[in-house]
């Protein structure tokens, strides 16, 4: 339920095309799609971003974009189509319900040896996203723990329920859950601790993950852990949970960061079209922008994402656009600072110039021979605790988390909080019925988190022992803040009455009796 329904203006151009501001996490995919339908050359359509009022990958399939081109291309006119909240919650894709099965090993001393998995996702009529959803969810089934045999199944089934798609953490989210809830019981057959237990299974540098992938020295998980061990230690009824996500579309896939810089007028103009969705990136370019040449942010001028002007950063999407266009823009501010180096430091010199940056660095693909794939070029790593009082109440929530290097403090801490507070909806209070296929919503009865329920919320940010060079070493962190958290409050449950919940949102909790009726 974020914030602005979708909605899209569309006007014909003068081209015989058509004009078309949106909501969205990609403008070129946009722009795509409606030349298709059309059946027109893309360079006459012409997409351009308004400000987008959230979308944590409700925005990645087409909504009223192609309903508003179509119109406004067969009529002539200007057309505006915006969904009511009700037409919103009912059509847009949704998270995808899971039914996950695993078995996990380990030996005398308590260190993991194997974990076998079944993953089941329901993505409804409609394929959506639910490959790659499912696929993710499989390939961090594994957890950041050091397992060395796995057997891990994903399915995607079509069903008559509702389309599920992208929703921040894109498939992780549930299969951490299971994972997370699996090893606590496993910790507890060993009779070790479970921070303890998560200590001594943590993948560190120099180790390789269940796909091969040989752990670099950015890698801060267990720095995580130590810095959320005295919150866990200060009550038993404290909950741990941990994950790790990756930065980027990974396994083989074409993923291009792109940004140009501009000199005009004695400003520096920044474009590219990474949208922006809430998670700060026009700042982050503008910042990398200003630290690499050493200028105010007076100097600089962002344009916003328009495909007549700003080069193709692909979607916001896979906590990717910090990375990968953040890299870009700092390559293409390196070619700014070479060229005024050579013009004695005088911008006017360089008027109407450009300077072009890119970065996509190859991974391999799923099945691949190589010893050691990479399957993604960065990941983010952390760790949170939920504590509750004897009535079963969040008392105070502790992350620390591992992005690398953060580029703007404060928009990393407003993603991990935020994140928090929306895992906090997932585990505890939010509830989609849908008898037969046939949603029921009401967003009064929803259960979406509420301001007044949210606990303390403690945010700790840690570093590996290493840094890449890439965006100054900066990584993701908009999916991460969001997955650890359901299994976090129901360990906190468990050690507090007992009882494991194998299902969300939890039930017989001090948020939750049982489960409404349709």
């Amino acid at each position: 339920a974020f914030l602005e329904t979708e909605c899209a203006i569309a006007w014909p151009s003068e081209d015989g095309g058509v004009h078309l501001i949106t909501a969205s996490q990609s403008i070129y995919d946009e722009q795509r799609e409606v030349s298709n339908m059309l059946q027109l050359p893309r360079e006459k359509v012409h997409v351009r971003s308004g400000l987008v009022g959230g979308a944590f990958g409700g925005r990645e399939d087409m909504s009223v974009q192609h309903h508003a081109a179509l119109i406004a291309w067969k009529t002539g006119r200007r057309v505006n189509v915006k969904l009511s909240r009700s037409d919103s919650t009912l059509v847009h894709t949704k998270r995808h319900p899971m039914t996950m099965k695993m078995t996990t090993s380990c030996d005398a001393d308590g260190h993991v040896t194997a974990l076998i998995a079944e993953i089941v996702a329901d993505t409804g009529a409609y394929a959506s996203l639910g490959g790659p959803v499912t696929q993710r969810a499989c390939t961090h089934a594994g957890g950041p723990y050091n397992f060395q045999n796995i057997d891990i199944k994903g399915y995607a089934v079509y069903t008559n329920n509702v389309v599920s798609g992208a929703f921040r953490g894109f498939g992780v989210t549930q299969s951490c859950y299971a994972m997370e809830c699996n090893l606590n019981l496993l910790a507890e057959k060993c009779g070790i601790d479970p921070w303890e237990f998560r200590y001594r299974n943590v993948v560190r540098p120099g180790d390789t993950l269940p796909n091969g992938q040989i752990v670099d020295e950015s890698c801060g998980i267990a720095e995580c852990l130590k810095a959320v061990k005295e919150a866990y230690d200060s009550s038993p009824r404290a909950g741990i949970a941990w994950a790790f996500k990756n930065s980027g579309l990974g396994v083989g896939v074409p993923d291009i960061g792109r940004c140009r810089l501009t000199v005009k007028e004695g400003k520096i103009y920044v474009l590219t079209s990474a949208a922006c969705t809430g998670q700060g990136i026009a700042q982050t370019v503008v910042s990398i922008t200003c630290e690499t040449l050493g200028c105010p942010p007076s100097m600089t001028v962002y344009v916003q994402p328009n495909t007549d002007l700003t080069p193709d950063a692909g979607t916001s999407t896979a906590s990717r656009q910090t990375l990968f266009t953040g890299e870009a823009t700092r390559i293409a501010a390196l070619q700014l600072k070479e060229a005024l180096e050579e013009a004695g430091g005088d911008l006017s010199a360089l008027e109407g110039r450009q300077f072009d940056g890119e970065f996509g660095p190859p991974t391999d693909p799923l099945g691949s021979d190589k010893k050691n794939p990479i399957s993604h070029i960065g990941y983010s790593y952390g760790c949170e605790v939920a504590i509750i009082d004897e009535k079963g109440e969040l008392e105070k929530m502790v992350g620390a988390y591992d992005v690398g290097t953060p580029i703007n403090i404060t928009a990393v801490e407003g993603q991990i909080e935020g994140g928090c507070v929306m895992g906090l909806g997932y585990a505890l209070t939010e509830d989609f019925v849908n008898p037969d296929g046939v949603p029921k919503f009401k967003l009064g009865t929803y259960g979406l988190f509420r301001a007044r329920q949210v606990p303390i919320l403690e945010t700790h940010i840690v570093r590996g022992p290493g840094v890449k060079e890439a965006a100054y070493g900066a990584r993701g962190i908009g999916e991460l803040a969001c997955i650890p958290i359901a299994p976090a409050v129901a360990h906190a449950y468990s050690r507090l009455d007992g009882v494991m919940r194998k299902s969300l949102p939890m039930e017989n909790t001090f948020y939750r009796k049982k489960a409404r009726k349709p």
